[in-house]
């Protein structure tokens, strides 16, 4: 299971990467509603209130009754690492498997650094969607270089956020980014049942 947190921090930094590498240029996919704009985090509605995440286990966040029900079956493993992407600090991250009826992995970031507005700097190369997850701004990050996984960041609280990510586990057919996007909508509303419910 080390080996699954290692590939989730790594495919932030490869998203981190590929931003660099094309100039800081951002996206160049055309903004085709008001769901789909590069700026969407400035779109987004204030938050209801602030949820600090200060001394939150990320790994408390998902029950085993909704682990169960999202199919992670898998033991979770928490860690810690340095996040190029959230300015070099270290972030706590539980990583999650499950295996039965699919192969996948969530990941639950909890950032303490850095605010949702890094995703309106355009320098990643995603598609940024404006969203909401119980009341809660949010935006879905899909990557537009790598189509094995997809992002969910909630706004919290100033410079906080929660970022989950959902990511296919290799098995063929690969599962379709959208529907990776969807499971990673579904799982930040869990982690949001749960933050709130404390």
């Amino acid at each position: 299971m080390r080996r699954v947190g290692g590939a989730v921090l790594a495919v932030v930094v490869a998203v981190l990467a590929a931003a660099c590498a094309v100039g800081g240029a951002g996206p160049s996919v055309p903004p085709t509603s008001a769901e789909a704009r590069p700026d969407g985090v400035a779109e987004l509605p204030p938050r209801p209130r602030e949820v600090r995440l200060d001394g939150v286990d990320p790994c408390s966040l998902l029950t085993e009754e909704q682990r169960a029900e999202l199919g992670l079956d898998a033991q979770p493993l928490s860690s810690q690492a340095p996040v190029g992407l959230y300015d070099g600090v270290e972030v706590p991250l539980c990583t999650i498997g499950g295996f039965e009826p699919r192969a996948v992995t969530a990941g639950v970031s909890l950032v303490t650094s850095v605010g949702i507005e890094r995703y309106s700097s355009g320098d990643l190369a995603a598609e940024i969607r404006p969203s909401i997850v119980h009341g809660f701004p949010a935006v879905v990050v899909v990557p537009t270089r790598f189509t094995e996984y997809c992002t969910v960041i909630v706004d919290v609280a100033a410079g906080q956020l929660i970022d989950v990510q959902f990511r296919d586990g290799g098995r063929r057919p690969p599962i379709p980014q959208l529907q990776l996007c969807r499971d990673a909508e579904i799982v930040a509303a869990a982690v949001m049942t749960t933050l709130l419910d404390r």
